[in-house]
């Protein structure tokens, strides 16, 4: 997230834009506001012309005809493209490590502590197998959906968001229960927002999500860019409720990420120093934790939605058969398998499955 620009102090007597400023949080003018602010500070001063001089039309141009030409709708999709293309190779060897498949042999190493361990491949080693076998656009496998699915949940996001209106004022009365309201009703409002850009978006979700699996059995059931394709199969296959496999954990995830993140950012600009420079470090620090403390359920909406897919991915040996999200969580918590993915460099492999014991010989994972 990024750092609110700074505020100027000078206000305006508009009741409109002292409504803009009163509804935004930590008295951060809109950009609306900002703008309407820095237009009056750049105008010349208009000397009192005589009585009957016509006025002229003054030119639309300038400052307030560059705003309002830009389309903020699709810059942020351009955004969302570029960041995806750059990170989507990662993400997708994210999604075959959360799956289990770990084509490359272990090694054995050290901890920290100087603990004997097994350790798997880093995530470069990871592509590069990839790449020596699908070439560069396989390390792209699955690309389309995962757009599709982060486009449409970024745009439902934002018009449920513009659905429930402008924020309330909050009265100042009690500071400290003023500020714990604001961030209750910002996270509520975010909840609200995100659990209807989860619900439409998961379809894609999941078509993404097998796109990548099927590289495990070189299957070609689904498609990274026809989705028609992959609704018939889905269809065919597990009917309406075959959409929307792995909802749930997606959700709590998503959710628990959010409430997490702003009750951590809430309390440390309370009991921490408040300064402008520091809320994005806060703001790291919180987003660190929340992902940390969700990881599992990262994984339980992966292989729930690769499994019973009719994918080699999605069945033995490479993963088991579970009869919901729960059975899954319960299984891979007592195989000591929820935090696999986590790491890229130093990959240890977790728990007691599959993995040799000391002093023999390492198979291929």
């Amino acid at each position: 997230m990024a750092t609110p620009p700074p505020v100027s102090t000078i206000r305006s007597t508009d009741p409109s834009l002292q409504n803009d400023e009163i509804q935004t949080d930590d008295n951060v003018s809109t950009p609306s506001s900002l703008l309407q602010s820095a237009e009056r500070l750049i105008a010349p001063i208009q000397t009192p012309l005589p009585a009957g001089t016509p006025v002229q039309q003054q030119p639309t141009g300038g400052f307030t005809s560059t705003f309002n030409s830009a389309n903020p709708t699709f810059a942020v999709l351009k955004a969302t493209a570029l960041q995806q293309a750059l990170g989507h190779p990662m993400a997708y060897a994210r999604a075959l490590m959360q799956m289990g498949y770990e084509p490359l042999p272990a090694a054995r190493g050290k901890t920290l502590f100087g603990k004997e361990a097994i350790f798997y491949p880093n995530v470069f080693r990871y592509l590069k197998y990839i790449y020596n076998i699908d070439g560069f656009t396989g390390l792209y496998r699955g690309f389309g959906c995962s757009l599709l699915s982060k486009m449409v949940c970024w745009y439902t996001t934002t018009k449920v968001d513009q659905l429930l209106g402008p924020v309330e004022p909050v009265v100042p009365n009690d500071q400290t229960k003023v500020t714990w309201d604001k961030c209750i009703k910002k996270t509520v409002r975010e909840v609200r927002c995100q659990s209807w850009g989860i619900l439409i978006s998961h379809p894609f979700q999941v078509m993404a999500i097998r796109c990548m699996g099927q590289f495990i059995g070189r299957e070609k059931a689904y498609s990274s860019i026809n989705i028609f394709q992959n609704f018939q199969e889905i269809y065919d296959r597990q009917g309406i409720g075959g959409f929307f496999v792995g909802l749930i954990p997606r959700w709590l995830l998503e959710i628990a990420t959010i409430v997490i993140s702003n009750v951590l950012i809430h309390m440390l600009k309370t009991q921490l120093p408040s300064q402008t420079e520091m809320v994005p470090m806060y703001e790291y620090m919180a987003a660190f934790v929340a992902q940390t403390v969700t990881y599992p359920l990262s994984v339980v909406t992966t292989v729930t939605a690769i499994n019973r897919s009719g994918l080699r991915a999605g069945m033995v040996p490479i993963t088991p058969i579970y009869a919901n999200w729960q059975d899954a969580y319960n299984k891979l918590g007592r195989s000591e398998q929820l935090k696999r993915g986590s790491g890229f460099f130093n990959r240890a492999a977790f728990g007691t499955v599959g993995i040799p014991t000391p002093g023999t010989p390492i198979p291929n994972a």
